[in-house]
C-alpha cells in the first residue's frame, strides 16, 4: 500500500466575500447613503434639464460608478445574496412611506437598470437572479406609481415609469411574496449583522446601536478571547469616564526639607514638588448647600409628623410603619446578598450597616429619639454621639479642613456607614 506525505496545495484559495457581508451594516448602511446621494444628484440635475429623465439618469449612473456594481462579487453563493439585498434596498426607497415622488422614480429607475444589466455573456459566467422579490402590498403600490405622477412638474416622468413597469410585467420579473407585515424577506430586517469596532466607545452610551446590541441574546458557553478583550476595554473606558467626571486633581505642593527650607534638585533652580493624593469631587467641593437644604426640609417633615403631640398619632404611626417597611426591605436585601456570598451592611458591627438601622428603628419605637431611619445622618442608632463627633472632627482637621463641611453638624458623616445611612434614608423617601 502506497502512502503520500501531506503537502501544501499548489494553488492558493481565492478570497471571497461571505453572504453575511451583504446583510450586515458594512454594506447596507453605506449603500443606503449611496442611493440617497444618487436621488439628490438626479433631483438637482432634473430641475435644470427636465427633458429626458431616463437619459439623465443613465448619465449619472455611469458617472458615479454604478455601472460597475455587478463586478463587486463573483462567487455564486455570495452573489445571490448581493443581488437580492441590493434589489430590496432599491425597493425600500420606491415604497418608502416618507419618500418624495421623484425619489421613488429614481429608485425605480435604479432597480430596473440594476436587474436588467446583470451580465449574461461574461466569461467566466456570473450568477444572475431572474426575478425581483417583492411583497404583495409593495407590488400593488408599484402598480399605482404612474398615477402618483400626475402633477405638472412630474408629468414627464409618468410615461417613463409606465413603460418600464409594463416591461417588467411582460418579462414576469416579479416574484410575489406575502404581505410585508409578515416579514417575508430573509433576513426579515436589514442590517442583520451590526459591526462594532473593538475600540468603539458608543457601546457604553445610550445610543441606538448599544440598545440594539444589549437586547441580543447572550451566546452560550465560555466567552472567547475576543469577547474578553472587548469587555476589558469597555470597562477601562467606563472607568476613565467616571474618573474624568468625578475626580479633580489637587494642586502640587512643595516638599519641605528637615531644615525648614525647600530642597532643590542637583543643579536645579526649581523646588521639588510632591503629588498629593487625588481628591474625589465630593471631597474637593462638598455639597454643603444641598445637604443643609435636605436637613431643613427633613426637619419640616418631622415637625409636621410630630405636630400631633399624642403618642401614637397618625403622623407618628405612619412614620413607624415606614421605618418597619424599610427595615424589612434592607433585611431582605441582606439575606439575598448572603446567599450569594456578598456583604451589604450586616457585617460591620453595631455602629454600621443593618445593625445600626435596627437600633434606630428600636429607638423610634421606644421614644428615645424621633425620626428613626430619617435621622441616621444626625446620629440615630449610635450610643456615643458626642464621642463619635469628636473623632470625626479630628479626622476632618487632619485632612486640612477639606472635609470639615461634612463633620460640622453630624459626626457620622465621614464614617463608612454614612453611605449605608444615606441609602436607608433614600429608601424612606421611596413610596
Amino acid at each position: 500500500m502506497s502512502t503520500t506525505t501531506p503537502a501544501p496545495s499548489a494553488t492558493r484559495g481565492n478570497i471571497t466575500l461571505q453572504p453575511s457581508y451583504f446583510t450586515s451594516s458594512l454594506y447596507v448602511n453605506p449603500f443606503r447613503e449611496d442611493i440617497f446621494n444618487l436621488i439628490l444628484r438626479f433631483t438637482e440635475s432634473y430641475a435644470t434639464y427636465p427633458g429626458q429623465p431616463f437619459a439623465l439618469f443613465k448619465r449619472l449612473w455611469s458617472e458615479f460608478g454604478w455601472c460597475w456594481l455587478h463586478f463587486k462579487v463573483f462567487d455564486a453563493r455570495a452573489r445571490e445574496t448581493f443581488i437580492k439585498v441590493t434589489e430590496r434596498l432599491f425597493l425600500e426607497r420606491v415604497t418608502g412611506e416618507y419618500d418624495s415622488p421623484i425619489g421613488r422614480v429614481v429608485a425605480f429607475f435604479a432597480l430596473y437598470t440594476f436587474w436588467k444589466t446583470q451580465p449574461s455573456s461574461s466569461n467566466p459566467s456570473l450568477h444572475s437572479v431572474n426575478y425581483i422579490e417583492i411583497p404583495i402590498d409593495h407590488y400593488n403600490f408599484l402598480l399605482s406609481l404612474p398615477s402618483m405622477l400626475s402633477e405638472p412638474s412630474l408629468k414627464t416622468l409618468q410615461s417613463y415609469v409606465a413603460y418600464i413597469l409594463s416591461s417588467l410585467l411582460n418579462m414576469n420579473a416579479f416574484h410575489i411574496l406575502p404581505h410585508s407585515n409578515l416579514r417575508p424577506y430573509d433576513p426579515s430586517v436589514l442590517p442583520r449583522e451590526v459591526f462594532i469596532p473593538d475600540s468603539d466607545p458608543t457601546m457604553l452610551d445610550g445610543s441606538p446601536i448599544a440598545n440594539f446590541m444589549s437586547d441580543l441574546p447572550k451566546k452560550k458557553g465560555r466567552p472567547s478571547k475576543r469577547e474578553k478583550m472587548r469587555k476589558a476595554k469597555d470597562a477601562v473606558v467606563t472607568l476613565s469616564k467616571y474618573l474624568d467626571r468625578c475626580v479633580t486633581p489637587a494642586p502640587l505642593h512643595p516638599v519641605p526639607s528637615t531644615s525648614g527650607s525647600i530642597p532643590y534638585g542637583s543643579g536645579s533652580s526649581t523646588p521639588a514638588f510632591e503629588q498629593p493624593p487625588v481628591l474625589h469631587s465630593l471631597m474637593k467641593n462638598p455639597p454643603t448647600t444641598s445637604r443643609t437644604n435636605y436637613q431643613a426640609l427633613k426637619g419640616q417633615l418631622l415637625d409636621t409628623l410630630y405636630a400631633d403631640s399624642q403618642l401614637g398619632g397618625a403622623g407618628q404611626a405612619a412614620l413607624a410603619r415606614a421605618n418597619d417597611a424599610v427595615l424589612g426591605r434592607l433585611k431582605l436585601i441582606d439575606s439575598m446578598a448572603a446567599e450569594r456570598g456578598l456583604e451589604v451592611g450586616g457585617e460591620g458591627g453595631e455602629k454600621t450597616g443593618l445593625t445600626r438601622v435596627e437600633q434606630a428603628v428600636k429607638e423610634l419605637s421606644e421614644g428615645v429619639q424621633r425620626g428613626g431611619i430619617l435621622t441616621l445622618m444626625e446620629g440615630a442608632g449610635m450610643n456615643e454621639h458626642a464621642g463619635m463627633g469628636a473623632k470625626v472632627g479630628n479626622a476632618a482637621a487632619s485632612l486640612g479642613g477639606t472635609a470639615g463641611a461634612f463633620g460640622q453638624s453630624s459626626g457620622d458623616a465621614l464614617m463608612p456607614d454614612a453611605i449605608y445611612s444615606t441609602t436607608a434614608e433614600g429608601l424612606m423617601e421611596t413610596p
